[in-house]
């Protein structure tokens, strides 16, 4: 029998293996391509019934089905940007209400472009390993690590996985990787020199520790010899995948990027190895007709131009450039093998920054664009910086909020848009004084600063209103987010000069890309609809948009139903429930409880927080009338007993409901379990 050495979990992790698999996928993309051409024959033969207006079921469905195929299939063999437009295609035939009329002309643009792609040689189609962010698995179970590995290739990053220091270490010498996920151990084997290693390559490797149990000194150890976060060893490895592909995604928004123009692909291919060692993005175009749409695409810090190119020269280019005002103030640094007076007269008559002598010097070029964006960087600071809290301007907030949408487009991921008011400002600024309000917004912004992740975008909005860009996370994740922010606001007392302490909180709304609006300006609209509300409930809470609750007579359900009979758990309940956006109703006893939820009036509740211990009717038995009626196949139940006893809590369970929680509770313990609860 084979051993572990010999099974296929050690073949994916060997990286000539990789060169193997590709070889493969490629040879095996010979057979599936006309099939998959044929899938596009359906999505044709689709969209002319839609057109005809003679589009049936079955056609549309088959069209559906088809189109899901190729997505899974094309990226499978490394044609990404096939997969992503029969996703978009997918979804255009999903579901049964009519298609939508206006989307077909984008739609038969998107098949000629999916037939195209399908069509190339494998070189232009499939994705080669060296042109994703790699990975660096280092894990002494090479079973695992390698099955780490085929979840990172699976998420579209390229991995190397070894099993050692020594391994990892020569792995090093011939690619660089952009995150490590590293297997701590015992710390043992120079598994922290390996680290103090990778943080300190140019750029720096950013570092995921795997750790199980992992005592406090140990990761002070590891956080100094540079470990940038810990994930328990005992994720799943399409959650440590996750992880990775959130940190790339995170480092790429921190990155500076450029865009290169020149004919020679042989220059490009230089200023890449050159530039992004030193942590810059470097985008190339080798036809300068293709300068605008590449500008538009990867929105850069710099522009690099070739001063000679056939149609249109580089000097052209940059007139252009300047006279458009969104690009008038881009860095631009000149390449060319003419360094006579007259050539650089008309290099910087046309507005360029800097020019470096063709051929080039590698330390020259890293040099002088360096300082230029180490310019454009203090620059932008200032301008794009609110002097008061330190956060993000309204300019900064909507040009990054661009780029998070692009983002979130091109990886499918959700994307949020918080707005957030503070409350009573006013009465802050006329009781304690100006500097007083100063000072409260300071902090607030400092502590916005250190609640939110590097992806995320926080930046004043004008006044006492700050906006969030929450990137990965839908609308109920932004509101949970949020919410948690209000109460570690809530929580900070805030004290005068003259020593006086007061607390201030905020009111908060957020809406969803693509479910709210696709325009920033819309999502601003309906986040701002919903804070409205929250102020009109009584201020101190986040709530979703699209949600009034408490306002809209027509929707009779509700989140979650208190039923408590004491006044003050039942107030703490509501208001936590309310800050974090969900509608609740309380009622003070069992029988109101079934008069509410059963019958033919009822009222349809997600969850209800259900205390054992009720006036008439107790816990257990309304209990017993939900799932006589049926109500419990919707309906969650969390009780609440001051009696945790074995007995009391299995007959609970046993009567339908999922949870409980003994009192007296922790809050957050319990907003807890109510999320989770309501997810699913």
């Amino acid at each position: 029998m084979a051993g572990p050495a010999d099974g296929p979990t050690k073949r994916a992790a060997d990286p000539v293996v990789h060169l193997e698999v590709a070889a493969e996928l490629q040879a095996l993309w010979g057979r599936f391509q006309g099939q998959m051409l044929a899938r596009v024959e359906t999505l044709d033969e689709a969209l002319a019934a839609l057109v005809d207006a003679r589009l049936d079921d079955d056609l549309r469905r088959r069209a559906e089905r088809e189109a899901h195929r190729l997505a899974g299939s094309a990226g499978t063999f490394g044609r990404h940007r096939a997969s992503m437009l029969a996703r978009s295609l997918e979804e255009l035939f999903a579901g049964s209400t009519p298609v939508d009329l206006t989307a077909v002309p984008d739609a038969l643009a998107q098949v000629e472009l999916l037939r195209d792609e399908l069509a190339s040689p494998p070189s232009a189609g499939c994705s080669k390993a060296e042109d994703r962010p790699l990975v660096l698995v280092v894990h002494r179970d090479a079973e695992l690590g390698g099955a780490i590995g085929l979840a990172l290739e699976a998420r579209g990053l390229a991995s190397h996985v070894t099993e050692s220091v020594p391994a990892a270490r020569a792995a090093l010498g011939v690619a660089h990787p952009a995150v490590a996920l590293v297997d701590l151990g015992d710390g043992g084997d120079g598994v922290l020199d390996l680290v103090r290693e990778l943080s300190a390559r140019t750029p720096p490797v950013v570092v995921l520790a795997l750790t199980s149990g992992t005592g406090f000194l140990d990761r002070v150890e590891a956080v100094r010899a540079g470990v940038r976060g810990f994930l328990p060893g005992s994720l799943a490895p399409t959650e440590l995948a996750g992880a990775a592909v959130a940190t790339v995604e995170a480092a790429q928004l921190g990155r500076w990027r450029l865009l290169a123009v020149d004919d020679d692909p042989s220059v490009l291919a230089a200023l890449v190895a050159l530039l992004e060692p030193a942590g810059l993005t470097v985008t190339g175009v080798t036809e300068p007709e293709r300068f605008w749409a590449a500008l538009r695409e990867s929105t850069p810090d710099l522009v690099v131009l070739d001063l000679d190119m056939p149609e249109v020269s580089g000097i052209e280019l940059c007139r252009l450039l300047r006279a458009d005002p969104r690009w008038a103030a881009l860095p631009v640094v000149f390449l060319t093998s003419h360094v006579g007076r007259d050539t650089i007269e008309a290099v910087f008559a046309a507005g360029a920054d800097d020019y470096v002598r063709k051929p080039v010097i590698g330390p020259e070029l890293v040099t002088r664009v360096s300082n230029r964006l180490e310019r454009t960087r203090i620059l932008r600071i200032l301008a794009e910086t609110d002097p008061l809290t330190g956060l993000a301007n309204r300019r900064k907030f909507e040009a990054q909020w661009n780029r998070l949408q692009a983002m979130a487009e091109r990886y499918d991921q959700p994307l949020s848009f918080a707005l957030l008011d503070l409350d009573h400002f006013r009465e802050v600024n006329s009781h304690y004084g100006h500097e007083v309000g100063d000072c409260v917004l300071q902090q607030i912004g400092q502590l916005l600063l250190e609640r939110f992740r590097g992806e995320d975008v926080v930046a004043r909005w004008g006044g006492e209103e700050i906006a969030l860009a929450l990137y990965g996370m839908t609308r109920a994740d932004g509101v949970r987010r949020v919410s948690d922010l209000l109460q570690a606001v809530c929580n900070k007392a805030m004290v005068t000069p003259a020593g006086q302490s007061f607390r201030v909180s905020f009111s908060g709304g957020v809406s969803e890309y693509k479910v709210d609006g696709t325009t920033l300006r819309d999502l601003c609209r309906r986040a701002d609809e919903a804070l409205y509300v929250a102020k009109a409930l009584g201020r101190e809470r986040v709530l979703p948009a699209g949600r009034q609750p408490g306002l809209k007579g027509d929707d009779a359900s509700v989140d979650v139903v208190v039923v408590e009979d004491d006044d003050i758990v039942a107030e703490l309940l509501t208001h936590a429930l309310s800050g974090s956006g969900y509608r609740s109703l309380r009622v003070r006893d069992g029988q109101a409880a079934v008069d509410l939820l059963t019958g033919a009036s009822r009222r349809p509740a997600r969850l209800v927080l259900l205390d054992i211990s009720l006036p008439g009717l107790d816990g257990f038995t309304v209990l017993e009338h939900l799932r006589r009626e049926g109500v419990l196949e919707a309906t969650r139940v969390i009780v609440l007993t001051a009696r945790s006893s074995e007995p009391e809590i299995l007959r609970a369970l046993e009567a339908g409901a999922i949870d409980h929680v003994g009192k007296p509770f922790s809050l957050p313990v319990l907003m807890q379990r109510v999320r989770r609860a309501l997810a699913g």
